[in-house]
This record gives structure tokens, C-alpha cells and sequence, in this order.
């Protein structure tokens, strides 16, 4: 798919990305926009310069922006590791919006906001608008930290999407790895709540593998789903799930011993979120608990 934007202008240095679309079991070749035949969308860096929306920071501030664009922080969240008041946001990201799509987001902070979210026509199955917490691991100097200097990544959260029969949407993690000569090559998603999407929203089954079983992650089965050369997709594979916690590292690390990333793979962005594809009217979308604890290796400076 063609390169896009979505995330504030941050001093970061970031290749452009490739995204894909969401919804049906059958795929179409690239588009400019999201279109109804690709299973997601994406929240990468670049280096452009956008207008943002009304910007805010601290854990008492409060943000209201309707702006496709629209950027809440930068945050300094204690809830997730390195977050350092210059690298976490909250955005609308409303990046593939149709013709009477309507969003607007308020935030508190990276782990309590909402939107409000009317996104038209209804059984429309494409991504629309990705709503989405934004923790930037990439460097200013547009460095990554290896997967391999990580002892863990474990992220927990807690959402709500008050859906209906006419909902089209998940709540999923937006993962983005490279490597220092390659940022943001492959995107890898995490799906633990959809509705009307089907399994991984129709891209093809490849694995199945457990995670979970230390670090408070309970141990349950996942289905990797691919689209495209890039893009996979860890969909839980007998239920949705509001709240819960994942090891986020050993998803990605099963993929770089597994041959589905390349080796030496570093981390250059976490986004969580809604993927949004239609709704019967306006409905919201609430994050109420997020966070990422990570550590690094004994001798390593992730």
C-alpha cells in the first residue's frame, strides 16, 4: 500500500511505512486509501510536519480534539516504561476516513481516554479511523534497541467498545519493528477484541502458537495471521478479550525465531487502540487502564 502518515511531528526520523487496509476475506492489490478487501491500519512515525489538534500533557489534563489529526501530549506516563514526556501521544488518527465519518477524541492521559466515534456508511469493512495510545521506542537519532536486549515486554489493558450488530471494529496493538537500517519494516498486530471482522479480518492463517504462563499473562492460544509481505496479525484465537495482559516480547520474538521477522529486529513503536470500520451511528470507544512494563537484558541499555 502506498506510504502514510499518522502520528504528531516528533524529533524522529522515521522511514516511510507501508499500510494496509482492513475488512473482507477477500484482498485487493494497492491503494492511496483503505479500501474494503485489507485487514488493518497502521500508526507509524514519519517525518513530516502536521498540524495537530489541541495538545496536552500531565495526568489531570484533558484534551478534546475532532481533528483528523488531532494529538493529545506529549505524556510523561509512569505506567508505561520510557515514556519520557516527549515520546508517548494519544492521537484521533482518523488516517482513511470516509465522507461523513465523524470522531472526536478526549483524553486524560495514555491510559484513560475515549472517542466518540460515527463512522459512516454503515457495513462499510475497511479501517477507517485508528484511535490509539502512541509509546515511540525509535530513537532521535532514529536508533532501535534490538529485540534481543529486551527481558520482557508485558502490556496490559482495559477497554470497552459498546458495540452492536451494526459495529465493525477491534481493539488491538499496532506493533512496529525494523532495524537501524530498515525502521518501521514490518508491522505485526494484536487482536484481542473484534467484532464483525472475522479472523484475523480475512488474511491467511499461518501458525498457531501459546503464550503467556509467567509474569501475571495467562497462557492462551493465538492464531498468526499474514497480509501481504509485511504485515501479521496475532489474533486470540477462541475469544474476545475487554481486559487482560499479553507478553508483548515473546509474540514478536516467536516471529524473529520463526522466520516471519529478520533477525537482529529492534523496536521502534507500540500503538493501542480501536480499528474502526463502520458503526450504526455514534458510538464510543473507551481505553480505561494501558500500560507497558519492559525491562532490559543484564549488560543491555534498551
Amino acid at each position: 500500500m502506498n506510504p502514510k502518515w499518522i502520528c504528531p511531528a516528533i524529533a524522529v526520523s522515521a522511514a516511510l511505512v507501508v499500510l494496509a487496509g482492513c475488512g473482507s476475506p477477500s484482498h485487493s492489490g494497492a491503494s492511496p486509501l483503505p479500501s474494503n478487501s485489507s485487514p488493518s491500519s497502521a500508526a507509524a512515525t514519519s517525518s513530516g510536519s502536521p498540524s495537530p489538534g489541541p495538545v496536552a500533557s500531565g495526568a489531570s489534563a484533558r484534551c478534546v480534539t475532532s481533528e483528523a489529526k488531532g494529538t493529545c501530549g506529549p505524556y510523561g506516563y509512569p505506567a508505561i516504561t520510557g515514556s519520557k514526556g516527549s515520546n508517548t501521544f494519544v492521537l484521533n488518527n482518523m488516517w482513511g476516513a470516509k465522507p461523513g465519518t465523524t470522531q472526536t477524541l478526549t483524553a486524560h492521559n495514555p491510559g484513560s481516554w475515549s472517542v466518540v466515534a460515527n463512522a459512516q456508511p454503515v457495513g462499510y469493512t475497511g479501517v477507517q479511523t485508528y484511535p490509539a495510545t502512541q509509546q515511540i521506542y525509535t530513537r532521535t537519532d532514529n536508533t532501535a534497541d534490538p529485540l534481543s536486549g529486551f527481558g520482557s515486554i508485558i502490556s496490559s489493558f482495559t477497554e470497552t467498545m459498546n458495540v452492536t450488530s451494526g459495529t465493525s471494529a477491534e481493539a488491538a496493538f499496532d506493533i512496529w519493528v525494523g532495524n537501524n537500517s530498515s525502521n518501521y519494516a514490518n508491522e505485526v498486530m494484536i487482536w484481542h477484541d473484534q467484532v464483525n471482522r472475522g479472523t484475523c479480518g480475512g488474511a491467511s492463517v499461518v501458525a498457531h502458537a501459546d503464550f503467556g504462563g509467567s509474569n501475571g499473562v495467562p497462557r492462551q492460544n493465538w492464531t498468526l495471521c499474514k497480509y501481504g509481505g509485511s504485515e501479521l496479525i496475532w489474533y486470540l484465537s477462541k475469544s474476545n478479550e475487554q481486559s487482560g495482559t499479553v507478553d508483548v516480547l515473546s509474540m514478536l520474538t516467536w516471529l524473529e525465531s520463526h522466520g516471519y521477522l529478520p533477525a537482529g529486529s529492534g523496536l521502534n513503536q507500540i500503538d493501542y487502540g480501536f480499528e474502526i470500520c463502520s458503526t450504526t451511528g455514534a458510538k464510543t470507544f473507551t481505553v480505561s487502564q494501558f500500560a507497558i512494563k519492559s525491562a532490559c537484558k543484564s549488560g543491555t541499555s534498551c
